[in-house]
């Protein structure tokens, strides 16, 4: 527990530190998080990240999936240390249109058991990658075959390979978390 004094109102209050758990190893993933928390709850938050198992495949194939995915790690972490919030994030491909996109989907669940999702935008993959994705090759290591690259889905990701980092997978991960976030950013429209 941290105590602040207000200088200006001399007020004392207590301030509990929010434990924050991220369902995840991922250094893109934990600074995403860390960011967009630091954003909505200033430094009273801790986010710890911890290794969860998603209990889907590798590279996930369709939304429910994918939804699946980032549900299982944030109520996997969160149960893990007993945190106030647990964060799921995790990336698949998805057909729409006759074409394939990469997606990725963010849950955040409390304490309550209360879910919140959201989801990044949906990029267009070639059908290169598809195809390997498809064999079940995963999506991080295919790239890292054709680019030459080494551990890209922990750095620049397939969306800052294809966008020649124009756009980087921390921002697409921080604003699905921001999404996810709405409800309790904004409760008085959800609740």
């Amino acid at each position: 527990m941290i105590v602040s004094v207000l200088t200006s109102s001399s007020i004392l209050r207590l301030v509990a530190e929010l434990k924050i758990a991220v369902g995840s190893t991922n250094p893109v993933k934990i600074a995403a998080t860390k960011n967009v928390m630091k954003k909505i709850y200033g430094n009273s938050v801790e986010v710890v990240p911890i290794k969860v198992e998603s209990g889907v495949s590798h590279t996930p194939i369709g939304e429910e999936e994918i939804v699946r995915g980032a549900k299982n790690r944030a109520i996997r972490a969160l149960q893990a240390i007993q945190a106030d919030i647990g964060v799921g994030m995790e990336g698949g491909i998805v057909k729409k249109f006759g074409e394939w996109f990469l997606t990725g989907w963010c849950a955040v669940v409390d304490r309550s058991g209360k879910f919140s999702l959201g989801s990044s935008v949906y990029m267009l993959l070639p059908d290169s990658v598809v195809e390997r994705v498809l064999k079940g090759e995963e999506l991080g290591v295919v790239f890292d075959d054709i680019t030459g690259m080494h551990d890209t889905k922990k750095t620049i990701g397939a969306i800052g390979i294809l966008t020649k980092r124009l756009l980087t997978r921390q921002k697409a991960w921080e604003d699905s978390l921001i999404y996810a976030m709405a409800r309790k950013i904004s409760p008085e429209f959800y609740y």
